[in-house]
């Protein structure tokens, strides 16, 4: 794709990376087929093909709204469409650079950037996770009714599942090419 950055973001960092990753995506859309986000929501700025259209967006007028944001945060990096994609596009160094740039261009609230903060503090840990739900379940009856809904009533032990059997029949060709 064609691309003419701005002065401005020419000279911000990984600039010329992120017109290489830019230039090699021809927006097939085959990354939309892999993309959770995209998938769950249905939205094309929640897809690849759209957040790099904001990207670009961005870099070539430097113009970036809270909606940028909001649709790159959304992402989840599990780099699933660039197992799909058949020119080989680069998402997650454009993605890197496009959210640094966000944060430089819309500053957070301290509150968004505490619960970022804490969010990755305990979501990585799955002792902290279960801490902080039992935390959550004690003082349940506190919390506001939209917060106490999200969490789970009961913790269950998981109960292993049987596997299920099929018994299948394979039909093998015989031929001149064996």
């Amino acid at each position: 794709m064609q691309t003419n950055l701005s002065e401005a973001a020419r000279h911000r960092y990984g600039a010329e990376v992120a017109e290489s990753v830019l230039r090699s995506c021809v927006h097939c859309g085959f990354c939309n087929a892999t993309c959770p986000t995209y998938q769950l929501l249905g939205n094309e700025l929640d897809g690849p093909r759209g957040r790099i259209y904001l990207m670009k967006q961005m870099f070539e007028t430097g113009e970036v709204s809270e909606s940028t944001r909001t649709h790159l945060d959304r992402c989840l990096t599990c780099r699933n469409c660039e197992t799909t994609c058949p020119s080989g596009v680069q998402y997650h160094k454009l993605l890197d650079i496009g959210r640094a740039a966000v944060e430089e261009l819309v500053p957070r609230s301290t509150g968004e950037r505490l619960r970022n903060l804490a969010l990755r503090a305990i979501v990585p840990n799955p002792g902290r996770v279960k801490t902080a739900l039992g935390i959550g379940s004690a003082l349940r009856a506190f919390l506001p009714a939209s917060l106490a809904d999200k969490l789970p009533r009961h913790q269950y032990a998981p109960k292993p599942r049987p596997a299920a059997r099929q018994s299948r029949v394979v039909l093998m060709l015989e031929g001149c090419v064996q």
